[in-house]
């Protein structure tokens, strides 16, 4: 069978795969340990991912036999896949330097190849290819989670994370079994053509479920959500925010064509189950985050409670809920990474990850604590944050279908989380430091939150032309 390729739809993708090469042959041959130039490689192998998405603008079709598609929708995430990326490249440099970290050159090259599979997710709509992508960000993102390779933390995160991977991989490929053994189709668009006739609907309707189980625990929600907390407090910090954003990101990206592409006559089933996951997600998320102490694991059940708040769009299952999930998953990029920045700041600097470490810090270092108070605004959802508008269109989507009791409870859950932010805000201001040391924050980390804190800001007080890019976006779904 030939295969039908169009290159200039898979440059970006070419370009990443390329980068991943270079930066391991250039650690091997030319810069061995040289933390600053394999970044700076890596950063520029992004922008040029970029800079080719950009020419991509305006057009749509697919590459490799329809297992590729460049559309509006597969462009909105890979630039924002691929800025978040940029951004825990910058804060791992100083971090990794603080750790006399040698093998520098093969973690950059696995960041790459990561989000190269987050790409790849948000562009497919085959399931075979689905599969591939989506073990191409895993396996990086397992070794990732366990690189500090002599700290029992990090073994401890990289063992949970891969066998409960694993389990969650095969158990998705037990329900792709189901979804071809009764369509005799890998691809979305014939999936669903095929199920417009006559076709065993539980049978259907098991592998629907068998699939959705594994992105809940990519998601990391209810009920697969036990890994979160212990991986994110072994990994290292800068893997921790890449993990807490980035396949988050292009597994919700993969639902909307699965969901909205392969099973739209099952839009019943799927739209029950997600309303009970959201449920669920946002009340284990907000409740076990209050008693935390500490903060990487606190951030780690706050990204539980953000994905129920994400699934809220499923439950909807309306185009003005797929730009809800558009708007929300773009504005989570920016500021739990920047929450994740501040957090690799402290632990770098000050070797701590209790809340407790943050006592003061309004004093030893007022920009990091006011942009930290930023971010703890914005993953609550409160004015003037870009967080207000994530949450202020998941709701809307619900009211308007009727779900007014599903955006109350989402509500309620907003409320609730308000308690473990401000605890945060509290510590910065209002305890004592036992250190008055004032903190020296390498540039590294303080670009990463500049860049941040501004977006949070701009697009909280100006988001028309976030909520137009998503808008456009959307269309078709």
């Amino acid at each position: 069978m030939q295969i039908a390729v169009n290159y200039q739809f898979l440059s970006p993708v070419l370009v990443l795969t390329i980068a991943g090469i270079v930066v391991l042959m250039a650690d091997l041959y030319f810069w061995e340990g040289r933390n600053w130039p394999l970044a700076w490689l890596t950063i520029g192998s992004f922008v040029l991912a970029i800079a080719f998405g950009f020419g991509l603008v305006g057009k749509e079709g697919t590459t490799l036999s329809r297992m590729l598609i460049v559309d509006r929708l597969s462009l909105f995430f890979l630039f924002f896949i691929v800025i978040g990326s940029i951004l825990v490249v910058l804060m791992s440099v100083d971090y990794f330097e603080k750790h006399k970290t040698k093998a520098i050159g093969e973690y950059y090259t696995l960041i790459i190849f990561a989000s190269l599979g987050a790409v790849m997710m948000a562009a497919t709509a085959d399931l075979v290819m689905i599969y591939i992508a989506l073990e191409l960000t895993s396996l990086s993102c397992y070794i990732c989670a366990g690189y500090r390779k002599h700290d029992p933390k990090s073994n401890e995160a990289i063992l949970k994370y891969f066998l409960l991977g694993l389990l969650a991989s095969a158990t998705m490929l037990y329900g792709f079994s189901f979804i071809y053994g009764f369509t005799g189709h890998t691809q979305l668009a014939d999936i669903a053509n095929a199920l417009v006739g006559p076709t065993s609907r539980i049978a259907v309707i098991a592998g629907i479920v068998f699939a959705l189980a594994a992105f809940t625990f990519k998601a990391a929600s209810v009920p697969f959500h036990q890994w979160v907390p212990d991986v994110y407090e072994g990994a290292p910090t800068p893997v921790t925010a890449y993990l807490s954003v980035i396949p988050k990101v292009a597994t919700f990206a993969v639902l909307i064509r699965i969901l909205f592409i392969g099973f739209p006559l099952f839009v019943a089933y799927w739209r029950s189950l997600f309303v009970i996951l959201s449920i669920l997600s946002m009340f284990v998320g907000n409740l076990l985050a209050i008693p935390q102490t500490n903060i990487k694991r606190m951030l780690g059940y706050s990204s539980i409670a953000h994905a129920g708040y994400i699934i809220m769009g499923y439950a909807v299952a309306t185009n003005r809920a797929v730009t809800a999930i558009l708007i929300y998953v773009a504005v989570y990029v920016f500021m739990n990474l920047g929450a994740f920045a501040v957090v690799v700041a402290m632990s770098s600097i000050a070797e701590g990850d209790n809340i407790s470490d943050y006592d003061g810090l309004a004093k030893r270092s007022p920009f990091m604590a006011a942009s930290m108070t930023v971010f703890m605004l914005a993953l609550a959802g409160l004015p003037p944050t870009a967080g207000l508008w994530g949450k202020v269109y998941v709701f809307l989507a619900a009211v308007e279908k009727d779900l007014w009791w599903l955006a109350l409870i989402g509500l309620l859950n907003a409320v609730i989380s308000l308690y473990y932010y401000f605890n945060v805000v509290r510590h910065m201001y209002i305890f004592k430091s036992p250190s008055e040391r004032e903190l020296n924050v390498p540039l590294s980390f303080r670009s990463v939150v500049w860049v941040t804190v501004t977006a949070t800001l701009v697009l909280g007080v100006f988001p028309q032309p976030l909520i137009w890019l998503s808008q456009i976006s959307a269309k078709g779904f």
